[in-house]
């Protein structure tokens, strides 16, 4: 990918347990959108490139809560789409 060219990662439904005063897990779920090839303005609507979820876990050290871990976990997953300029495959 080129630098300029769309991608976008949404992500949602995050779930936290605090599991003591200084460890911590979540899950939370991910979207990425990506078109390669395409850098003239708004991109067509395309299906997400891939989905999944991270489990992460944290821990706090002086105060400040740090990632620790992540696995990611991609169910659904597949090549960036490329078009042209004029939005076509």
């Amino acid at each position: 990918m080129r630098p300029g060219e769309p991608v976008r990662r949404m992500s949602t439904n995050i779930l936290v347990t605090v599991n003591s005063a200084s460890a911590a897990a979540d899950t939370s779920y991910f979207a990425t959108y990506r078109v390669d090839g395409y850098t003239d303005g708004m991109v067509p609507p395309r299906l997400p490139a891939n989905v999944g979820h991270y489990e992460d876990t944290f821990r706090k050290v002086e105060d400040i809560w740090l990632l620790a871990s992540r696995v990611t976990h991609l169910p659904f997953g597949g090549e960036a789409v490329r078009l042209s300029h004029s939005g076509q495959l």
